[in-house]
């Protein structure tokens, strides 16, 4: 049992470290609440993995591959653009309602399907026969990971210009679309 989640939180967190997701909980820090951004993240990663080790087999063999990316692409450069084209008021403190919360949660949910963390997750859940264990790991993996891209997007991003981390932000969601979507294409 402790093998299971052993591998599951080392192969999870060196597959996660740098990646898409990470880097969409990282900018969303420089804008939202610290905490809204890691509860979203964590629920989109919680229902991401749940489907790996739950039903991660049917989706895959159900939902090819290159849909799911293509769709999720698409949704991040739409995502881009809208950070471009939002007018900003007010500090970020202040903002009413959870659009933090909200926004992480569809766009780390939408980044990590088919993600290889998710494909890690789901064949660590066949080999090991615990798909629980495996989760658990997974997911204390995947929060140590994303704890520290939004203590750093806080700390040290949201110093920077607004304009120009609303920018950079955006041209980030576009360019993971991009790459999403031209991935896909290789396959």
């Amino acid at each position: 049992m402790f093998a299971a989640a052993l591998a599951s939180f080392i192969s999870v967190f060196v597959a996660e470290f740098g990646d898409k997701t990470q880097l969409v909980s990282l900018s969303m820090a420089c804008r939202y609440p610290p905490l809204q951004v890691l509860a979203g993240a964590m629920t989109a990663l919680a229902l991401v993995l749940g489907l790996a080790v739950g039903v991660g087999g049917l989706i895959a063999a159900y939902i090819p591959d290159v849909v799911v990316a293509v769709v999720s692409g698409v949704f991040f450069v739409i995502m881009g653009l809208f950070t471009l084209a939002r007018r900003e008021d007010g500090a970020l403190e202040q903002r009413p309602g959870k659009a933090g919360f909200y926004q992480t949660l569809v766009l780390v949910f939408l980044a990590e399907m088919g993600d290889k963390t998710q494909m890690a997750t789901m064949l660590l859940s066949a080999n090991f026969g615990r798909p629980l264990v495996v989760f658990g790991g997974a997911m204390a993996a995947m929060l140590l990971n994303h704890a520290l891209a939004i203590f750093l997007g806080r700390r040290f991003f949201s110093r920077l210009n607004p304009r120009l981390l609303k920018q950079g932000t955006a041209l980030l969601f576009m360019a993971i679309g991009l790459a999403m979507i031209a991935i896909s294409q290789l396959d």
